[in-house]
């Protein structure tokens, strides 16, 4: 567990998996309403008073999880006594990046006819073309069905499900086509 203080009214709180492993948290449970992770949470910030100073008194708190491959971020925000009212919790949606590399355009183009053929695709896609290699991009806020995988690894290879190998195609790469991809090319090739 990593605990920084980014200044006096806010703090961020690195949990890694096995710190979730050892406070007996999923991400998913991971809300204010829940009386054990509302525990977890009290004990983390008397550990931050002690440790880094970071001291919530009586403060309202606003606190935000985000999650990561392997663990979550926490930031707890100090509200000024001003807006007092109520707690405010936020869970964001864990989003994964599947990321697929087609060698050819030709691979590419097959699987994009089959997958607009089949419908089999309603998750947010975009398309890239990085070193003479072509990209799918696919977002999800879980994990995408078998039969979707198949099709594309038929012409394709998984090659990430994280942000840091995604991260660089979407920065280096040259956009194709983006949000509904698939979609938009599928009715170029079969129109």
């Amino acid at each position: 567990m990593i605990l920084e203080k980014i200044d006096e009214k806010r703090l961020l709180i690195a949990l890694s998996s096995k710190d979730m492993d050892l406070l007996d948290l999923t991400f998913k449970q991971l809300s204010w309403k829940n009386a054990y992770s509302r525990q977890v949470i009290k004990k983390i910030l008397t550990r931050a008073e002690t440790e880094i100073g970071f001291f919530v008194d009586n403060n309202q708190l606003m606190i935000e999880a985000i999650p990561q491959n392997s663990g979550c971020f926490v930031l707890v925000t100090l509200l000024s006594k001003k807006k007092l009212g109520r707690k405010i919790f936020k869970i964001k949606e864990e989003i994964k990046p599947y990321l697929f590399e087609f060698k050819s355009s030709e691979d590419l183009l097959c699987a994009i006819e089959r997958l607009y053929n089949n419908h089999k695709i309603k998750l947010k896609n975009t398309v890239f073309e990085y070193d003479k290699t072509y990209y799918i991009l696919i977002n999800s806020k879980g994990y995408i069905s078998l039969d979707l995988q198949t099709i594309i690894t038929e012409y394709g290879n998984l090659i990430g499900k994280d942000g840091v190998t995604t991260s660089k195609i979407v920065e280096l790469g040259n956009l194709i086509a983006k949000d509904d991809a698939i979609d938009v090319i599928g009715k170029h090739l079969v129109g």
